[in-house]
C-alpha cells in the first residue's frame, strides 16, 4: 500500500487529474515501471537506503578498527618497557595522543621488518628527532595537534604502567618497589661501569694503606649509586658486569665495617650481596664474622657451614684456603662460647654469694632453694612419717615374735622403689638421706616431664619395655628390675644435660625436685601420671599392673 500510495503520490500531480481507474491500468504494465524507475525522485530514495546500509558497514569497520588500535597499543607498550628511561620520559606525556601512536606503530613495524631491536631504532636521529618534533606539535596548543579530537581512549593501565616507568624512583617513593630501577642504555650504562671502577678502585686503594674510614666511605658511595641502575633487558652482559660490580663493592663494604666495628652494617651489606648471589663464599664468611661479634654464635656456625659446602665444589687451591678460614672461626666461636658459660657460672656464684637481688634468693649455683611448703603439704608427709613409723614399729614387733618362736628373725626396712617417678621418688628415709644439691623451677619441671615423655614415647623405648614384660612372664617385680636398666640408657643423658649426676642418685633427686612441683600442681601431677605411664608401656605394657 506504501508503494501504491508512493507511485500515486509522483504519479499524479497538482495541475492535472489523474482517474484512479487509469492509474491501476498504467501500473499493470511493464513500461509503467521501467519510467517509474527512470524518475530522479525514484532514484534518490533508492539511494537513500544505500546510504544507510554504508552507515552500518563504516560502524562496524570503526569497532574492527578500534580494536586493531587497542592491540597495537599493547605490543607498543610491552616494546616500550625494554627501553632506556629516557625514551619512556620522551613518550610518556604524548603516549595518549594518535599521531603518537600511529608513528610509534610505524617505527615499530620498521624495527620489525629490518631485523632491528625497538630501542635501536628508537635511538637513531631522524626517528628521535621527530619524536622530539611531534612532541612539539602537541605542546603548541590551540595550533598543534593538541585537543580532545586528537587523543585516542587508552587504557588506564597502560597509562599508569607509562607513567610509573617513565617517573622512575628508584626503590618507589615509600620503599615500595624495592626492585625498581632506572634503565638505561648502551651508552649511559658503560658510564656507570666506568664511576663504579673508579671508586672501587679508589675504595681498595683505600683498604690497603689501613684507612678503613676511607674505604667506607667509597663503597659506601659505590653501593648507593649502582643499586638504582640496570641496563636495558638485551645487553646481558652490561648488566651482568654491573651485578658483578655492585656485588664486589659490597662485599667490599662488609669488610671494610668489619675493621671499624661496624658490625650491623656488614651484616645489612652482607646480606644485599647474598641477595644478588645466594652462594656466595665471600658473602656468607663476612655474615658469619658479623654475626658472631653480635653474639649470634649460633646463626655464625650455620653461615659456615654454608660455606663448607659450597667450598666442596671449588678447586682444592681454594678449598683448602676456605676451609683453613672456616675452622679457625668455627675454633674462635666455641672458646667464645665456653667462655662466656664460664663467665656466667662465676657471675651468679658470686650473686649468690653476696645476696645482689636479696638474703636467700638464689643459691650460689645460680639456682633458686625450694619453695616452701603448704599446710596441707606438711600435713601429708606429717601422715607419711606417721606409716612409715608405724610399719617400722610393726616390722619390730613382729621380728621379735619370729624370734620368739625360733624362726629367723631378719629386720628389713621399708623397701624403696625399684624405679622411681615423679609422684612416687623414694621413701621418707631415703629422702632424709638424701643430700640436695639443686633445685628447679615451675616451668623447668613442665620442661623436664615433656622431656621425658618425649623419650618414653620413643618407639624404639617402647618396643624394649615390651620385650622386657615378656621376658619375664609379665612378672611385676622382675619387669622392675629389667626395666631399671632398659630406662636408664635414655635417663642418663637427660640427667646430663639438665645439671644433675648420670647416677642413681642423680635421677632420685631428679625425681624429688618434680616431686617438689607435682604436689602443689595437679596439672603437673597429671603430667606425671602420664610420663609414668609411658614409662612402664603403656596400656599394652605393664602399666596398673602393681595393683595386681
Amino acid at each position: 500500500q506504501s508503494l501504491v500510495g508512493f507511485v500515486g503520490s509522483v504519479h499524479c500531480r497538482p495541475d492535472r487529474r489523474c482517474p484512479a481507474t487509469a492509474m491501476a491500468k498504467d501500473v499493470g504494465k511493464p513500461e509503467f515501471w521501467n519510467k517509474f524507475m527512470q524518475r530522479p525522485e525514484v532514484q534518490a530514495a533508492m539511494r537513500s537506503k544505500l546510504k544507510y546500509e554504508s552507515y552500518a558497514e563504516q560502524a562496524q569497520r570503526t569497532k574492527l578498527d578500534k580494536l586493531e588500535r587497542k592491540q597495537r597499543r599493547y605490543e607498543i607498550m610491552d616494546e616500550l618497557m625494554r627501553c632506556a628511561t629516557n625514551v619512556k620520559h620522551l613518550i610518556s606525556p604524548m603516549f595518549r595522543y594518535k599521531i603518537t601512536q600511529q608513528y610509534l606503530w610505524k617505527v615499530l613495524s620498521e624495527a620489525r621488518k629490518e631485523g632491528l631491536l625497538f630501542c635501536d631504532k628508537l635511538r637513531e636521529p631522524q626517528v628521535y628527532h621527530r619524536l622530539m618534533a611531534i612532541k612539539a606539535e602537541i605542546t603548541a596548543g590551540p595550533y598543534g595537534v593538541a585537543g580532545w579530537q586528537a587523543e585516542e581512549e587508552v587504557e588506564e593501565d597502560l597509562m599508569d604502567k607509562m607513567v610509573v616507568e617513565a617517573d622512575c624512583i628508584p626503590g618507589g617513593i615509600d620503599g615500595e618497589a624495592p626492585d625498581r630501577k632506572q634503565v638505561l642504555d648502551k651508552r649511559e650504562i658503560q658510564g656507570v661501569l666506568d664511576f663504579g671502577q673508579q671508586i672501587k678502585s679508589e675504595g681498595n686503594e683505600a683498604f690497603a694503606n689501613e684507612n678503613w674510614e676511607g674505604a667506607l666511605t667509597r663503597y659506601c658511595q659505590g653501593d648507593e649509586m649502582l643499586k638504582n641502575f640496570r641496563a636495558e633487558p638485551h645487553l646481558s652482559k652490561e648488566n651482568k658486569e654491573l651485578k658483578t660490580m655492585h656485588r664486589a663493592c659490597l662485599n667490599n663494604k662488609a669488610n671494610a665495617a668489619l675493621r671499624m666495628d661496624q658490625w650491623q652494617t656488614a651484616l645489612r651489606a652482607a646480606d644485599d650481596a647474598l641477595r644478588l648471589k645466594p652462594d656466595d663464599e665471600k658473602a656468607l664468611f663476612r655474615k658469619a664474622q658479623a654475626l658472631e661479634w653480635l653474639g649470634k654464635t649460633d646463626e655464625a656456625l650455620e653461615c659456615l657451614d654454608e660455606v663448607e659446602q659450597i667450598a666442596q665444589d671449588m678447586d682444592e687451591e681454594f678449598r683448602e684456603a676456605i676451609m683453613a678460614d672456616v675452622t679457625e672461626r668455627r675454633t674462635e666461636i666455641k672458646d667464645i662460647e665456653h667462655r662466656a658459660a664460664l663467665d656466667y657460672k662465676n657471675l651468679f656464684k658470686a650473686m649468690g654469694d653476696k645476696e645482689v637481688f636479696g638474703g636467700g634468693r638464689f643459691l650460689a649455683d645460680g639456682t633458686s632453694p625450694p619453695p616452701a611448703l603448704t599446710g596441707e603439704q606438711e600435713r601429708q608427709i606429717k601422715k607419711m612419717k606417721d606409716k612409715e613409723e608405724y610399719l617400722a614399729a610393726k616390722l619390730k614387733y613382729e621380728r621379735e615374735l619370729r624370734l620368739k618362736e625360733g624362726r629367723p628373725g631378719v629386720l628389713q626396712g621399708p623397701k624403696e622403689p625399684e624405679m622411681p617417678t615423679p609422684n612416687k621418688p623414694a621413701g621418707i628415709g631415703y629422702l632424709r638421706r638424701l643430700e640436695r644439691t639443686r633445685t628447679i623451677t615451675k616451668s623447668q619441671a613442665e620442661q623436664l616431664l615433656q622431656a621425658l615423655m618425649e623419650i618414653y614415647s620413643a618407639p624404639e623405648f617402647q618396643k624394649k619395655v615390651h620385650a622386657d614384660a615378656k621376658a619375664v612372664m609379665y612378672e611385676f617385680q622382675p619387669f622392675l628390675r629389667r626395666l631399671k636398666k632398659t630406662a636408664f640408657v635414655v635417663q642418663e643423658p637427660l640427667l646430663d644435660k639438665w645439671g644433675f649426676d648420670p647416677t642413681e642418685e642423680g635421677l632420685q633427686e631428679l625425681m624429688v625436685c618434680l616431686n617438689d612441683h607435682t604436689l602443689r600442681d595437679p596439672a603437673l601431677r597429671k603430667l606425671a601420671d602420664e610420663t609414668t605411664k609411658m614409662l612402664y608401656g603403656g596400656e599394652d605394657g605393664m602399666w596398673g599392673m602393681e595393683a595386681d
